[in-house]
């Protein structure tokens, strides 16, 4: 079962697309509220999120550097997008949190994503170790990443 599932997430990119869907999902305002007001779904919210997280690690050591900058190209924008939006809207778009809570989710989401981004770079940019046929960034699995 489980080598079944790696195979179809040979280059990250299945894996990346569940954990884009389940964030997008869980930042929608109507989610968040029933989230707070439903146990089951906080309960299901959390286990999702943490199992996005697990994807979200294997799917990044499996992706190369294009597949990894098309994903955190579009999920940083996304989610400083949505910062943006939470801190100046004068709407209260969840209802089970007031507008200065709103407000200072967006902060530290645009706050988190450059965070992300920063750290992501980073790892990219970080010089070699001494051994020449390491290349830069995170760790990379043995396989070649061809598709067969």
């Amino acid at each position: 079962m489980v080598w079944r599932l790696s195979r179809l997430n040979q280059v990250g990119l299945t894996g990346l697309m569940a954990v884009l869907l389940t964030v997008a999902l869980w930042m929608l305002p109507s989610m968040v509220d029933r989230a707070v007001v439903e146990p089951a779904t906080d309960a299901a919210k959390l286990l999702s999120l943490w199992g996005a997280g697990w994807v979200l690690r294997g799917s990044m050591q499996r992706a190369p550097a294009p597949v990894q900058l098309f994903f955190v190209g579009y999920a940083l924008p996304m989610a400083v997008w949505l910062g943006v939006y939470f801190a100046s809207t004068d709407l209260r778009l969840c209802n089970a949190y007031s507008l200065q809570s709103q407000v200072d989710t967006g902060r530290g989401l645009v706050a988190l994503a450059a965070l992300i981004g920063t750290a992501w770079l980073w790892s990219w940019l970080r010089p070699v170790s001494a051994d020449p046929t390491l290349s830069p960034g995170l760790p990379r699995p043995s396989h070649d990443y061809k598709v067969k």
